[in-house]
């Protein structure tokens, strides 16, 4: 008893102790100050008036170092006025990171809380998100109020509706992120990459219906303003949000009918467009993103959609420029359908598209693209007149890359089915003193061409199609492919003069006079 006594005598200095240790040192509350100021447009975002967020970012310091909580989420969206419509409440839970000092202004957080949050739609089973486990770290920079670096992984998430078989699971989420200084002390480069793996999608009746083995994407941005985009990208969220309310009452509404995109409210369209704007400025000089997807599998009652492989690239480069650069590559493989329509042979499998623009004025065809957006808003209001600002300024973004002398090679363009192929390459090049306001120089070969006219003849209803491919063929060079296949070749040049010649034959020539 007296051994009893004396050790909890002994542990009330520590209980004190830890109890003064708790309280927040000046160190924790210039990280709570950093991280609130930081995340301040996002965490100001409203939803039907209500804050998105539970509140703002606590931290606490403790003899270990300092628990940093993000505020979770936890509100109802309500539903038309109409009878019968119905509120959603949606909650997800705080996320709890421990924090460790690691320089004057720097902090690393670290988490394994695992994701969890549920939707409950009044009078239905609850929706969920989970995941089994989360392992998560981030590098902030309170002099540069920036998340400097970060890294997570979710395994085993889980959607589901409770006592539904449906749900969507995905084996593994995850993604990095770094940003290092530009030369610009206001901007920065920025790179990101996310991964995901094991995508499966089940029906109603606990029927696998889609299948991802893999999917990545990969960004980098140089000389981005990342304080400026994540301020936009606050008033984006709380426009966004206005337009999912209404979309909410909707699907919450059976009788409602769902509102078409150009319904969108004005007001809510305009200010989506200045976010659109800022970001446009915001953004970098030059950037590259590419993705992948791995083992698609799409499968519906009556056919099954097999993708092996796609992947695409795309880039560009001196924006701030008049002659800017811009890259896009398109590879998809193993394209197959189960069963097999009678057409199969004839359907592409496979297609490799690469092509490099060069000249180009990316500011001025921004700007003349954001005016065609801005049109596009008042569709609603005056449909003709909205009509003819944005065929006015896609005539203007014609009429800028001509005047540049912009100019698209075409490196690779090549699709391919079992039984044919299509390939493509050559120049086309943008001439503000060219009759059609560009030239070009391309070479077309279809491999298989008499092949197809022949498969055609052979079915109902398509003797047109048949009949506009032998003029095709009659015009085409007689060639032949590596592997002793028959193809037509075609040499096609647009002049200065407006001329479009096939193999030496200008096509006016061909068309009937009236």
């Amino acid at each position: 008893m007296t051994r009893s006594i004396s050790f909890l005598l002994g542990a009330v200095p520590l209980w004190l102790a830890g109890g003064a240790l708790a309280q927040t040192t000046p160190d924790a509350v210039a990280l709570r100050d950093g991280l609130n100021e930081m995340l301040k447009p996002i965490l100001a975002i409203q939803v039907q008036q209500q804050p998105l967020f539970t509140g703002p970012v606590r931290v606490e310091s403790g003899w270990d170092g300092a628990t940093v909580v993000f505020p979770g989420i936890d509100l109802t969206l309500k539903g038309s006025q109409e009878p019968g419509a119905k509120s959603v409440t949606l909650r997800c839970d705080a996320q709890t990171y421990r924090a460790a000092s690691t320089g004057a202004a720097t902090w690393r957080l670290e988490s394994s809380q695992p994701l969890s949050c549920v939707a409950e739609p009044e009078g239905e089973a609850k929706v969920t998100l989970t995941s089994r486990a989360l392992r998560a770290h981030f590098v902030v920079d309170l002099d540069q109020k920036l998340f400097t670096e970060s890294e997570w992984r979710a395994d085993a998430t889980v959607i589901a509706q409770d006592g539904q078989p449906g749900k969507v699971t995905i084996d593994t989420l995850s993604g990095t992120s770094q940003i290092r200084p530009a030369v610009d002390p206001a901007r920065h480069d920025a790179v990101l990459k996310m991964e995901a793996s094991g995508l499966s999608a089940f029906d109603e009746k606990g029927v696998e219906r889609f299948s991802l083995g893999h999917a990545g994407y990969d960004m980098t941005m140089d000389g981005m303003n990342v304080r400026e985009i994540i301020a936009a990208y606050g008033d984006y969220f709380d426009a966004y949000a206005v337009m999912m309310e209404g979309m909410v009452a909707d699907l919450s509404d059976p009788k409602a009918d769902p509102k078409p995109a150009g319904q969108i409210p004005a007001d809510v369209m305009k200010k989506m467009m200045d976010v659109t704007k800022r970001v446009a400025t915001a953004s970098g000089d030059g950037g590259a993103f590419a993705g992948t997807m791995t083992d698609l599998r799409i499968k519906a009652p009556d056919v099954q959609v097999t993708i092996d492989r796609v992947r695409f690239t795309e880039g560009y480069d001196g924006a701030f420029t008049p002659n800017g650069t811009g890259v896009l590559e398109v590879e998809m493989g193993g394209l197959a359908l189960a069963p097999k329509p009678p057409f199969a042979e004839w359907i592409p499998t496979d297609a490799i598209i690469r092509m490099n623009a060069s000249g180009i004025p990316w500011a001025d065809v921004g700007t003349a693209y954001l005016a065609m957006m801005e049109a596009s808003v008042d569709q609603v209001a005056d449909p003709a007149k909205a009509q003819q600002q944005m065929a006015q300024a896609m005539m203007e973004i014609g009429g800028i890359l001509r005047r540049a002398g912009s100019r698209l090679d075409l490196t690779s363009f090549t699709i391919t089915a079992p039984e044919a192929a299509i390939n493509l390459g050559g120049v086309v090049q943008g001439k503000d003193a060219a009759a059609h306001g560009v030239t070009a120089d391309l070479d077309l070969r279809i491999v298989n061409l008499d092949g197809l006219i022949k498969f055609l003849q052979g079915m109902p209803d398509s003797a047109e199609a048949a009949a506009g491919l032998s003029m095709a063929q009659v015009m085409g060079r007689q060639a032949t492919t590596d592997d002793g296949r028959p193809a037509r070749d075609y040499d096609i040049v647009v002049d200065d003069a407006g001329k479009i010649l096939v193999n030496g034959t200008d096509l006016a020539a061909l068309i009937p006079k009236q």
